[in-house]
């Protein structure tokens, strides 16, 4: 029992490791807002999401497989489409600081909570279906480790872009990052309901957060 529990874990562990790979090339759009600017890495992101919404149509089709792919995912729009999407509106709504931290969070923080929810339980709360009368919510280690890993990555940047004085960015204070902190975990770990559709949390991660730091911002 126990070794087929151990390699159960480990084969979930590497699938969401292969995925939270691809995860990572989200860190692109905060590279390409230090360094090339809104106006530059917006139509970049407008390019991919043209070329992805291409491939999602010929996926969904059944012309071309792409492995990565959730179950739940086979016969709907897949969560890359919605990643892409929520970079776009973010990198077009939101100051270049708050558009980075946003990103970070779904880029680095959504890697660490999903690798922290490889290996626990009912983690899945938008491919899987609830008990009837229960909000589908992930487990209290998954939001801890989701808000702290937020909370880290916001201080880390406001820190670093407060010191360094990149490209005319300023850091964040506390009070913003720590909202954009609670924003994102609620996004990762609440399944939002929308006519019996879940929000796709690649989309609603840094939207969230990214207009919660906006709000914060404004009145602090």
């Amino acid at each position: 029992m126990v070794p087929e529990l151990a390699k159960e874990w480990r084969t979930m562990l590497v699938k969401e490791m292969r995925r939270k790979a691809i995860h990572l090339s989200g860190l692109s759009v905060p590279i390409g807002l230090i360094f090339l600017g809104s106006t530059v890495t917006a139509e970049a992101i407008a390019l991919a999401l043209a070329v992805s919404l291409l491939l999602e149509k010929q996926r969904l089709n059944g012309k071309i497989r792409l492995p990565e792919v959730r179950d739940h995912e086979q016969t709907r729009v897949a969560g890359y489409i919605y990643y892409i999407a929520g970079s776009l509106l973010c990198v077009l709504l939101f100051s270049p600081m708050i558009a980075v931290t946003a990103m970070l969070f779904l880029s680095l923080g959504d890697t660490v909570s999903g690798l922290a929810g490889s290996i626990l339980k009912n983690c899945d709360v938008r491919g899987m279906q609830a008990p009837a009368g229960r909000r589908r919510i992930k487990p209290l280690p998954v939001l801890t480790t989701m808000f702290s890993a937020c909370l880290f990555i916001g201080y880390l940047a406001s820190s670093f872009f407060g010191l360094a004085g990149l490209v005319g960015l300023a850091g964040l204070s506390f009070p913003v990052y720590l909202a954009g902190a609670a924003a994102a975990t609620f996004a990762d770990g609440v399944a939002i309901i929308i006519r019996n559709r879940s929000l796709d949390d690649n989309f609603s991660i840094p939207v969230f957060s990214g207009a919660l730091m906006c709000l914060v911002a404004l009145i602090s």
